[in-house]
């Protein structure tokens, strides 16, 4: 088993070294996040600043102001006490006992060893150990090193269900096979070029494990979670580029034609994409599955009214809001998901009250023609959505003017 066993360290630490790779790259925009995670570190006892020779808050506060942030030394002593400290949460949860993990258990251990002996690795004494170990140093490596403080300072989930959350999101979206082809272009493509697969991904990481823990009860099924939404988000991401339309679809080949020009090539490029683009996906497997009618069907009825109402602009003012405090990035991550709520509010509204015959925008038409005062009412208030400032006051009265239509709609 040697070469194997030789074959996984170098393994572990290939994904260790881009993970370090991959966090240089957000050094400078992610600072105000690293600076609470180290905080964090301190006041719970885990860490010592002067004793790692980490900065202080005053310089960390300098090197932001000259666009800078952690070294890459500093990165892998952060690195280490974050999967330090979510080992133990992890292992204090009943997270390692569910039947899901017996896979991470025995991916853990040499070919030989799982042929021979997988019936009796459930008895390991290190069982939990195990598992916690190489759960938090995928989700680590692959979410980046504040992925997971993020998500839990962001929804007030636990680190346990955090990490469930990921693996669900993972496979529903085969994202295993994007980053195995990340990895097949060492060499052939600049290393930014495979940086940028990484933290494509990331994006749909972020935000559709953000959705998973706000709209499912803890804990998190896993196995049942990918079993539902995994032939759903296969089969709406393969239609994705032929559903989506005017402003979106150009904004989805752009995406594809800069990635390319940045050295990925198309067939990747094209498939990040499609995942970056597809993180609607839940909201409109969700809204099916709560309305009864086909994903296909709520998928062109949910594009036309995006378009209707440039949710695309809006989510591009919301991704330039600053994220310099808690705060900042709570009410950023509030708005998007509202959003996105009121969206699949809209859908679901124009699904249920008009002919499923018709052709989608004559469906939206339809259910404007009905509602005509209170889109009235919002145009008005709305005025040009491109040309409103991308500010937290102005994007709440946007975000209101739409949910207020959901709720008009409902009362009709």
């Amino acid at each position: 088993m040697t070469d194997e066993v030789a074959a996984l360290v170098l393994r572990d630490n290939y994904e260790q070294a881009t993970a370090l790779g991959n966090a240089r790259s957000q050094a400078h925009s992610l600072l105000p996040v690293h600076r609470r995670m180290l905080t964090t570190l301190e006041q719970s006892g885990q860490l010592n600043r002067e004793l790692e020779a980490l900065p202080t808050d005053k310089e960390l506060a300098a090197r932001h102001e000259a666009g800078e942030g952690l070294t890459a030394p500093e990165f892998a002593v952060l690195l280490a006490y974050v999967k330090i400290s979510l080992e133990r949460q992890v292992l204090a949860d009943v997270l390692v006992d569910e039947a899901w993990t017996n896979d991470v258990l025995a991916r853990y251990f040499p070919t030989p060893l799982r042929e021979r002996y997988a019936a009796r690795m459930a008895g390991h004494r290190l069982r939990r150990e195990i598992i916690s170990t190489a759960l938090v140093n995928e989700v680590v490596n692959r979410g980046g090193t504040s992925f997971v403080f993020r998500a839990m300072e962001e929804s007030g989930a636990s680190a346990a269900d955090v990490i469930r959350a990921y693996v669900v999101v993972r496979d529903i979206y085969g994202l295993p096979d994007l980053w195995a082809a990340a990895e097949q272009l060492d060499n052939e493509v600049p290393t930014p070029a495979q940086t940028l697969v990484y933290l494509e991904t990331r994006r749909l990481l972020d935000r559709a494990v953000r959705w998973l823990v706000s709209n499912r009860r803890s804990p998190i099924d896993v196995a049942g979670e990918i079993a539902r939404l995994r032939p759903g988000v296969e089969a709406l991401l393969a239609q994705l580029p032929t559903v989506v339309i005017g402003v979106e679809r150009r904004s989805l080949e752009s995406h594809v034609t800069t990635l390319a020009e940045r050295g990925i090539p198309e067939q990747l490029a094209d498939a990040i994409s499609r995942v970056v683009y597809g993180f609607g996906m839940l909201d409109i497997l969700e809204t099916a599955r709560a309305t009864g009618h086909d994903a296909t069907e709520v998928a062109k009825v949910y594009f036309v009214i995006s378009e209707r109402f440039q949710i695309d602009v809006l989510l591009s003012h919301i991704s330039r809001l600053p994220r310099g405090d808690r705060w900042q990035t709570l009410a950023r991550m509030a708005l998007r998901y509202d959003l996105y709520a009121a969206l699949a509010g809209l859908t679901a509204e124009v699904l249920q009250s008009t002919p499923a015959s018709a052709a989608p925008e004559d469906r939206l038409a339809e259910w404007e023609q009905v509602n005509a005062a209170s889109m009235a009412r919002t145009g008005n208030a709305m005025g040009n959505v491109e040309e409103a400032p991308a500010d937290l006051a102005a994007l709440s009265v946007l975000l209101r003017q739409i949910r207020t239509l959901v709720k008009t709609s409902s009362a009709v």
